[in-house]
Parts: structure tokens; C-alpha cells; sequence
């Protein structure tokens, strides 16, 4: 999937979800090139008194919301690291309790 398609195809779905119902899942939970929006980044107790710091940093990376991201590669039997990819192209690997902080909805 092209960068342009991936862009396109969250335009579509972001004006068709309006009339859907939406579920909200942690990205952990979407599938390997499955098209989430990210809704918000919530707290994990697993980062205990940094867990605002890891939140701030993702939002710098550009995990914002209504960002259209997809999980495009995994570890070995699908175990961490994940590699992510955003909407603008730009890839990240990411752990997985990072991955529980990032609250997305499917397209």
C-alpha cells in the first residue's frame, strides 16, 4: 500500500464513520496493515511516575489524534519490537506497553 493510497483510504473512512459505530482499542490490538486512527494516548501504569514523559514523547514523534497508523512489520512470531507506520510516510519501532498507550479506532 502507497503512501498516497494509505492517505487517501483514511480520508474515506474518517468521513464514513460518522454514520458507524466506532470501537476504540489499543493498537496493540490491531492487526499487522490494518488502518486505525489514532484516537488518543492514554496512561500506562507500566511506566509508573514517566508515564507523562513516554506520552509527551510519542506526541512529539506525531503520534497525534486523527492520525491514520498501521502495525506493517513485527519480532519474530509476532512478539515486540513493532514497526508503525503513520499516515506522512514516517515508520517508528515501538514496544509494546507504547503500543497500549496509543487508543486508535478501526476504519
Amino acid at each position: 500500500m502507497t503512501q498516497a493510497t494509505f492517505a487517501a483510504d483514511n480520508i474515506a473512512s474518517q468521513k464514513s464513520m460518522n454514520h458507524g459505530v466506532e470501537r476504540f482499542f489499543s493498537l496493540l490490538d490491531c492487526a499487522k496493515n490494518e488502518p486505525a486512527i489514532i484516537e488518543a494516548i492514554v496512561e500506562n501504569a507500566r511506566f509508573g511516575e514517566i508515564d507523562k514523559v513516554v506520552g509527551q514523547r510519542l506526541k512529539d514523534l506525531g503520534f497525534l489524534p486523527n492520525t491514520a497508523i498501521r502495525i506493517v512489520a513485527t519480532g519474530l512470531f509476532g512478539k515486540p519490537p513493532f514497526a508503525v507506520q503513520l499516515a506522512s510516510g514516517v515508520q517508528f519501532s515501538l514496544r509494546r506497553d507504547e503500543l497500549k498507550k496509543i487508543r486508535c479506532h478501526a476504519l
